[in-house]
């Protein structure tokens, strides 16, 4: 029952992304819809990196944001613990009742009103938030990586990026850690990271933060020249 399920589920994520890609070229191409604004958004597995790059891309002053947000206001406006499993729960459900690109949308009610010419999102998990994102301006995708031993060691001591998640996202332990790791990958993040639809910026997070952040500044300056 479950595997027919998560069958389904995957069909129709397939579906759904293709309908939103085909919106998003319609927008752009058939009706001219001006990109004016340049959206990077940063995305990577648990663990990763993405809080630490989003938080030091908002420093330099860019408008920041989460599409995970979304997901945290939904479990605690239901009165439930945030928990890494409840928010699993909620990001499906969210997605079966209200579409694939839900997270993205609410995000970007936010997005619109923003004049800012250049922002960053963080946390989309599937392509149809891609897709959906693109239709409010240029996408850059920011891939945030790192080996699975290194992300497991810095999800157990990281701290929350903003008062809407719990103090501590730490996992119990490996098998945990597995288990949220694989939760993400059948989310689609597997088909974010590895797309080349748009213009994909990596970061390897193995060093210092100095060196990320060098790495951070890098990159949007290319951004920012061309």
């Amino acid at each position: 029952m479950h595997l027919g399920y998560l069958a389904q589920y995957r069909s129709y994520r397939l579906y759904y992304t293709h309908t939103l890609i085909l919106l998003a070229e319609y927008n752009k191409e058939i009706l001219g819809v001006a990109m004016e604004r340049t959206i990077i958004v940063v995305v990577g597995l648990i663990g990763a990196g993405k809080s630490e790059t989003s938080g030091y891309i908002e420093s330099l002053g860019i408008p920041m944001f989460r599409t995970g947000d979304v997901i945290r206001k939904a479990v605690l406006d239901r009165g439930m613990e945030l928990t890494p499993k409840n928010s699993e729960m909620m990001a499906r459900k969210l997605r079966e009742e209200h579409g694939m690109d839900y997270p993205a949308r609410k995000t970007g009610e936010r997005i619109e009103k923003s004049k800012a010419g250049l922002i960053c999102v963080e946390g989309p998990r599937d392509m149809a938030e891609i897709s959906y994102l693109s239709t409010l301006g240029e996408v850059r995708l920011l891939v945030v990586t790192a080996p699975i031993d290194v992300r497991y060691e810095r999800s157990r001591s990281r701290k929350a990026a903003n008062e809407l998640e719990p103090k501590s996202r730490d996992p119990k332990d490996f098998e945990e850690f597995k288990w949220r790791d694989e939760k993400e990958r059948e989310r689609g993040q597997d088909d974010v990271i590895s797309t080349d639809k748009y213009t994909k910026y990596v970061i390897e997070n193995t060093g210092t933060k100095e060196e990320l952040y060098e790495k951070i500044r890098g990159i949007i300056a290319e951004i920012k020249g061309g």
